[in-house]
């Protein structure tokens, strides 16, 4: 049946965003080129207006059943998508939408019984727990959440990152029997393939936007910190060698990108004086527009290959 559904997922995904393309162009809601953004047509960015609400659909009939955690992550991704959809039209500041991803954040870490967490030694940190575990919780959340954001500045990039590692992530739990991850992920990546569709061209014809960036930030956020707390450690044979090591690892593995992209950001932006939270065009994949005469589809694919390579390489070896 998930199969059947994925195929149902990336049809329907492929007929309404043309749908919702033509009606944002009419409505005058479209992504107007500017200094700091690297495209040069007002474009709409509407593609996960489209596909998260066919993705939640089709995750539900999923399910065996319906109960509280499912409950906390459908609430949890409904306050990030109207942040984001909101956000997409008026850029809300970051005053307005730390808050409501708190918010979110706290639903789903409270629900699902986040903490205590066993981290499985990371960097020696084992157990978290009380209020200190609550608050590294709930930055590593908002940290995720923006990072993954942050990664959608080029044609194809967030929703090819997307469909790699979500595919990965989608045989790994279902490998550990993670009954509502797996699902999830799989289906996700199916409305993301059909998104990919209209946006990893030269000239895209729908950008993702922030209600689907942010709530693709939210889903690895929680799926990152399930399968840690499923199985803190995971063994992986490298040759004749075999070496447990804690499963975060294959998380810094996994997200890379998002991950070394946000740090060097943040930290230059403090460095320089401004806020962390000021957009600008110094991330690693306007570095490689630059570098390529504004070629999004090879910025893209350079960091997509790292990426499909890295994920190969885990999923051999775990």
């Amino acid at each position: 049946m998930i199969l059947t559904l994925g195929i149902s997922v990336l049809l329907a995904v492929l007929a309404v965003t043309p749908l919702v393309i033509q009606y944002a162009i009419k409505k005058g809601r479209v992504d107007q080129p500017s200094i700091r953004k690297v495209h040069s047509a007002p474009t709409p960015s509407i593609g996960g207006h489209v596909f998260v609400p066919i993705v939640t659909a089709a995750w539900l009939f999923a399910l065996p059943e319906i109960d509280q955690q499912v409950l906390s992550l459908l609430a949890a991704i409904a306050v990030i998508y109207t942040l984001g959809i909101i956000d997409d039209f008026k850029d809300l500041s970051h005053r307005i939408k730390l808050p409501f991803q708190f918010l979110a954040s706290g639903i789903v870490i409270y629900f699902w019984d986040l903490v205590p967490l066993d981290m499985g030694g990371p960097f020696g940190i084992h157990e978290i727990h009380g209020w200190w575990g609550w608050i590294l919780m709930l930055f590593f959340f908002q940290f995720t959440i923006n990072a993954v954001n942050y990664t959608d500045g080029v044609n194809g990039l967030l929703g090819g990152y997307t469909l790699i590692t979500f595919s990965f992530i989608t045989l790994w739990a279902h490998f550990e029997d993670v009954t509502r991850i797996w699902p999830l992920t799989f289906l996700l990546a199916a409305g993301v393939l059909g998104f990919l569709y209209y946006n990893f061209r030269r000239e895209a014809k729908t950008f993702m936007g922030d209600g689907g960036s942010t709530v693709i930030g939210l889903i690895a956020s929680i799926v990152t910190a399930r399968m840690i707390q499923v199985n803190p450690h995971v063994e992986l044979s490298i040759g004749q060698a075999e070496q447990t090591i804690p499963a975060f690892f294959v998380f810094v593995l996994l997200f890379w990108y998002p991950l070394l992209d946000s740090l060097q950001v943040y930290t230059r932006r403090v460095l320089r004086g401004n806020s962390p939270f000021k957009a600008d065009r110094g991330h690693f994949h306007h570095y490689l527009m630059a570098q390529t005469s504004k070629n999004h589809l090879l910025s893209a694919s350079i960091i997509l290959l790292t990426t499909a390579l890295l994920s190969l390489g885990l999923l051999v070896s775990l």
